[in-house]
């Protein structure tokens, strides 16, 4: 299955926030000190395999929003800083694009309904 057909979101209980949030600050972490994004997500070995697989995920497109569309550097220096190969970056700052678009079209949908 694309990651385009995936479910985009993950219905969260608060335990499920709070390991979310642990494990991104933990990935945070890890790669401050330099670490390659794989060593990141293998410490994540101490959360849920269902949390750990959408963080995996999400914080990739984290990095990608923060660092290629916030800060406006290169997908291709990110992959070398992250130690990922460029198809692997590249290709899930599309679906970030894809992710973004969806949520575009449903805000207009909304939006659209709340004034007919």
């Amino acid at each position: 299955m694309s990651f385009a057909n995936k479910k985009q979101y993950v219905q969260f209980n608060a335990v499920m926030h709070r390991e979310y949030e642990r494990a991104v600050k933990k990935m945070r972490e890890e790669l401050s000190q330099g670490r390659t994004y794989d060593h990141a997500c293998d410490t994540l070995a101490d959360i849920s395999q269902e949390i750990q697989t959408f963080v995996k995920e999400d914080f990739l497109k984290i990095i990608i929003a923060e660092e290629h569309f916030g800060a406006g550097i290169e997908i291709s220096d990110i992959a070398l800083f992250l130690e990922l190969p460029y198809e692997k970056v590249e290709s899930t700052r599309l679906a970030l694009l894809n992710d973004m678009m969806r949520e575009a079209a449903c805000h207009l949908e909304r939006q659209t309904k709340q004034t007919n």
